[in-house]
């Protein structure tokens, strides 16, 4: 694994974390070394929604060199990283490092319930339901499967269409039919594909018309929106991206193992600065934000040259 772009530990936890909010496990896990130490945790994480146990099992080996595990995180970890490489008693010890950890983190739970689904779907769905934070696409994909295996597939649709994909990365609704496919639920994903598939109302029809409407009217509009959007994701988003934002930096990955090469993107009205991938339509800001800087009506600048 190749050490990740030279960007401050606060940037590439900040990034990493978003990418991992928008499906893209791999992306997050190339932005972290196991050589430092405080990107251990980040990165086990990482590694496990990316099902690379390699990689974990080096972010963990390093947490524990520098010994900054907490009591039953290695057993937690561990085992997560054998149910990943398909090993089902590795739901045990990963159960025991949750029993003896004092207060189990959102991370926590998720590395426990997406390596768990395959193996106990109900232990997985139980842990998943313990998350605090808002569910990244693994995520809600056990909690969909949960339901629809237990017969509630309009309430797996509903969760699955309220998360709205982005079109990028980890796509639930693929994840949640192969965790019932796995698990012998096939019924189950057929009602779920009627659900998904059944003809909407007028009324929810015509709202989602109108919000596509404002939508492609906003992907156009190039008066600075960056102190208030923390990511920029889909292909309607690379005009603003492409037109509003400048290049400052670019960030090379080591092209031999696969590492994606970044580009760093700052906003010359408010300072905002985006990590950003030309092959990817997603760009995540890097940097905290104490106060938003306000919003002021403006006429859109006249694009000149093209991009970059």
């Amino acid at each position: 694994m190749s050490p990740g772009p030279s960007l401050p530990p606060q940037a590439r936890h900040e990034a990493a974390a978003r990418l991992v909010g928008l499906g893209l496990y791999r992306e997050a896990q190339s932005l972290l070394s196991v050589d430092e130490p405080d990107d251990a945790v980040p990165g086990m994480l990482a590694s496990i929604l990316a099902s690379d146990p390699r990689a974990g099992a080096k972010f963990l080996g390093r947490r524990m060199m520098a010994s900054q595990a907490r009591p039953g995180e290695t057993e937690l970890v561990r085992g997560c990283i054998a149910m990943v490489s398909g090993r089902a008693e590795g739901l045990q010890t990963a159960r025991l490092g949750l029993e003896r950890l004092e207060e189990p983190g959102p991370d926590d739970w998720t590395m426990f319930a997406v390596s768990a689904a395959p193996h106990d779907l109900t232990a997985a769905a139980e842990a998943a339901s313990s998350i605090t934070t808002a569910p990244n696409a693994a995520v809600l994909a056990v909690l969909a499967a949960a339901r629809a295996a237990q017969g509630d597939a309009h309430g797996a649709h509903r969760l699955l269409d309220a998360a709205a994909w982005n079109g990028v990365g980890d796509d639930p609704r693929h994840r949640t039919a192969d965790l019932l496919k796995s698990h012998g639920h096939e019924s189950a994903g057929q009602e779920l594909d009627a659900a998904h598939w059944h003809r909407r109302s007028l009324g929810e029809s015509w709202a989602r018309r109108m919000e596509t409407w404002r939508r492609r009217r906003t992907e156009r509009d190039l008066r600075c929106r960056c102190a208030s959007t923390p990511v920029f994701v889909g292909e309607g988003t690379r005009y603003y991206v492409n037109w509003h934002l400048e290049l400052l930096e670019h960030l090379e990955g080591d092209e031999s193992d696969g590492s994606p090469s970044w580009r760093v993107l700052f906003c010359p009205r408010s300072g905002v600065r985006y990590l950003d991938r030309e092959s990817i339509p997603a760009s995540v800001r890097i940097g905290v934000f104490t106060e938003p800087l306000p919003m002021v009506d403006e006429e859109p600048p006249r694009a000149v040259g093209g991009q970059f």
